[in-house]
């Protein structure tokens, strides 16, 4: 039978010490922390806010040192626990879900070349990504830290190889001397610097620019954009120039497999602008003009660069940016439909089971309502899996396990709304919104304007980026010398 020792500390002091019979290993049991810390215990947050915190230091921790095992066991919420076989894979299926360690890339330790710095870990291939940089992990000398080179460095080297505001599942570890290290540049040791950071940098992008080239697959274009050449006027070789049909392109209408704008606004804007623009009673002064009032009927004229909209008005140009317009049309869409109760929904002809990260699958538990109420209908499946049987019509073009954990990812961050319902609805529109670089039909883009027009707020998106700039026939008149 193995001997242990058991103590037990009550406010610094030891209250007893003495041989207990226990298993291999290291029990830690915490009760009443700030007992006696009324000032540090007014600060904490919600209970599943601390264990979410206290969650995501042991789970690092857990990835840090693959060879222990590690097991935490909250008053309330679920529980974690790590194998302790020493393979960084079994850690990571333990915090991120066997689905992702099994698809992630080994970064294979090769010998310095300055003889100081080692990178080792996983990453994942350029088809597993998702909407934010929290899921990378960073190690020195197996201490978990932040350090925004070394994750600029690991986003620099997925470069070409993943879509823009993509970003990878990633737990890098950096072995350099202790004396290279300075680890107390912040009060919670969190974030670190490096005596020689380029170098460092340098072998973090390397490594992981290596694993993707030899393990991930190259990507494919396919129907590339044709393109026809013009004589040059030098008599040189003749110059490729874009096909005029990318840029009054002909196609119909929101083909059946298109992502583009809907036929019609639907009933949900107007129901929407009755909510916050109701009508006025007879002996009611008028309610003040709206900013939709500001924004005149529009003519479309084209598109640049697959990204604006030239338009004209009564008073000079309009240039519309496609994705923030289209973001601002779904944001009062999603939650028109979630105020009256009636969400968009597409039902799967086949679930989907969707592994979700601990703090994700929380997210999923504490905000059902509001998630249910914005189209996604889910249930549990066990551990931190969930079954997804229906998702909002605007993402169902998707792949849908990325759909609900980019919305998730999104919600978690915030983006500066209040509540936990605009956090949803702007996640959902951001996703489901037309993107930068699509060529739209003509068709599509006056449906764009016409649906923006009908806007409460048609000037800027739901983050308050503009959708639109003007230029004013005066300003225009002034540019090319008229007056």
């Amino acid at each position: 039978a193995e001997s242990a020792t058991s103590i037990e500390i009550d406010n610094g002091e030891i209250v007893s010490l003495g041989s207990a019979g226990a298993p291999f290993g290291t029990t830690v049991t915490v009760r009443q922390l700030f007992r006696n810390l009324p000032a540090r215990r007014r600060f904490l947050s919600s209970t599943n806010a601390e264990q979410t915190r206290i969650h995501r230091v042991v789970a690092h921790y857990a990835m840090a040192y693959p060879e222990v095992g590690f097991e935490l066991s909250p008053d309330r919420g679920r529980s974690f626990v790590s194998t302790g076989s020493g393979e960084l894979r079994d850690a990571v299926s333990a915090v991120h879900g066997r689905q992702v360690a099994e698809a992630m890339l080994e970064i294979a330790p090769e010998d310095p070349e300055d003889g100081r710095t080692s990178v080792y870990g996983l990453i994942s291939p350029p088809s597993l990504d998702r909407a934010n940089r929290t899921y990378i992990s960073l190690f020195a000398n197996r201490r978990w830290v932040r350090n925004r080179s070394l994750s600029y460095a690991i986003e620099q080297a997925y470069h070409g190889f993943m879509a823009e505001r993509r970003y990878p599942v990633a737990v890098v570890s950096v072995s350099v001397p202790f004396q290279e290290v300075d680890v107390n540049s912040h009060p919670a040791k969190a974030e670190i610097r490096f005596r020689r950071e380029s170098r460092v940098f340098g072998a973090v992008q390397r490594a992981v620019r290596r694993t993707l080239s030899e393990h991930a697959p190259i990507p494919e274009i396919s129907h590339p954009p044709r393109r026809v050449t013009q004589p040059s006027h030098h008599g040189g070789q003749r110059t490729p120039m874009p096909s005029p049909s990318a840029f009054w392109p002909t196609a119909p209408f929101a083909s059946s497999d298109s992502r583009g704008v809907s036929p019609s606004p639907g009933d949900a804007i107007e129901r929407y602008h009755s909510l916050i623009d109701p009508p006025p009673v007879d002996d009611a002064p008028p309610p003040p003009p709206t900013p939709r009032d500001a924004l005149p009927i529009l003519r479309v004229l084209g598109q640049v660069q697959n990204t604006y909209v030239v338009a004209e008005g009564p008073d000079g140009m309009y240039l519309i940016d496609q994705h923030a317009a289209h973001e601002r049309v779904m944001f009062e869409r999603v939650v028109a439909r979630a105020a009256d109760g009636s969400p968009d929904v597409q039902s799967l002809l086949e679930p989907v089971v969707v592994e979700l990260d601990d703090v994700g699958f929380e997210l999923v538990t504490t905000q059902s309502e509001v998630i249910a109420g914005m189209g996604f209908v889910l249930e549990p499946f066990g551990g931190t899996s969930v079954v997804v049987r229906a998702v909002p019509a605007l993402l169902v073009n998707m792949d849908h396990e990325t759909a609900l954990t980019d919305v998730l990812d999104l919600m978690q961050e915030g983006g500066g709304f209040e509540t936990w319902e605009e956090r949803a609805a702007y996640s959902i529109a951001c996703h489901g919104a037309i993107r930068a670089g699509k060529v739209m039909t003509h068709e599509e883009m006056q449906e764009l304007v016409r649906q923006l027009e009908a806007c409460a707020q048609p000037n800027s998106c739901p983050h308050g980026r503009p959708t639109m700039i003007h230029m004013s026939s005066g300003h225009l008149e002034r540019e090319f010398g008229r007056t």
